[in-house]
């Protein structure tokens, strides 16, 4: 029955007033439908946003994050390095400890004026300036080493004591040749020579204060940002005095070094 069918009945009034309201009041599906357009509309642009965002951003990311800024030509960072290990290819001496920090600068040599287009490694020049040199050698690492109250004239071969030793150092020759300059990642070869002066004599009282040092390894450098790197490595690091003292077993320790570069 239409509207004009139900007021045109021989009904009262009354009853032809609540007919017409009845037929103006929404269906409880049209209030739904009415209500839920609006909700999947916003909820369609969201996703369609998240899913534009998932796939523009990772492609933005595959363009620039393997890049990085030409290498700088001056350098200076903080590193610190401990042995986990100690090795036998020149020392002698077991099961040492060996601690370093250093401040560390860096010149770039070749290429002199480095450019976007240059893909090939480049040959750095490093120096270091060492303000905590810290030698541990524990009892019995070498058993026959002489002991420190042996003179020249009557050496024992009795177990040595411990011994630990802290100084200063100084590599003021070292070189880097490092690959694939402009990625943000960046192997590196190196190698670094000084000398360390401790405030005491190693391996013992035979021994001297002043030794020689030598480092070779490889790393890598990760470009955090155009002015910090992050650098990870290893090296192999040799401590003797050269022949210098009454004895020179001398110490080979294998060492993991962190540190951070700044360049202007």
């Amino acid at each position: 029955m239409g509207l004009s069918e139900r007021m045109n009945c021989s009904h009262g009034p009354g009853l032809r007033s609540r007919v017409l309201l009845d037929w103006m009041r929404p269906r409880p599906h049209a209030l739904l439908r009415t209500n839920l357009l609006p909700i999947l509309h916003a909820r369609l642009i969201v996703l369609t946003v998240l899913v534009s965002l998932g796939v523009v951003v990772p492609c933005a990311g595959q363009t620039t994050d393997g890049l990085a800024p030409a290498p700088s030509t001056n350098a200076v960072g903080v590193w610190a390095a401990g042995s986990f290990a100690t090795g036998r290819l020149i020392g002698n001496i077991r099961r040492a400890r060996v601690g370093l920090v250093g401040l560390h600068y860096h010149r770039l040599l070749a290429p002199a004026s480095p450019s976007p287009s240059f893909d090939g490694p480049t040959l750095t020049y490093t120096a270091d300036l060492l303000p905590v040199l810290f030698l541990s050698i524990p009892s019995g690492a070498l058993p026959s080493l002489p002991s420190d109250e042996s003179s020249p004239a009557r050496m024992s071969s009795s177990r040595p004591q411990d011994r630990t030793a802290v100084g200063v150092g100084v590599r003021p020759a070292g070189l880097r040749l490092t690959y694939r300059p402009h990625k943000r990642v960046q192997p590196f070869v190196a190698g670094s020579t000084g000398l360390a002066f401790f405030d005491r004599s190693v391996p013992n009282a035979l021994g001297r204060s002043l030794n020689f040092m030598f480092d070779v390894g490889a790393g890598v450098r990760v470009v955090l940002t155009p002015t910090l790197t992050l650098t990870a490595g290893y090296r192999y690091h040799h401590l003797s005095n050269g022949f210098r003292g009454q004895i020179n077993p001398g110490v080979d320790a294998n060492l993991f070094r962190l540190g951070v570069t700044v360049s202007p």
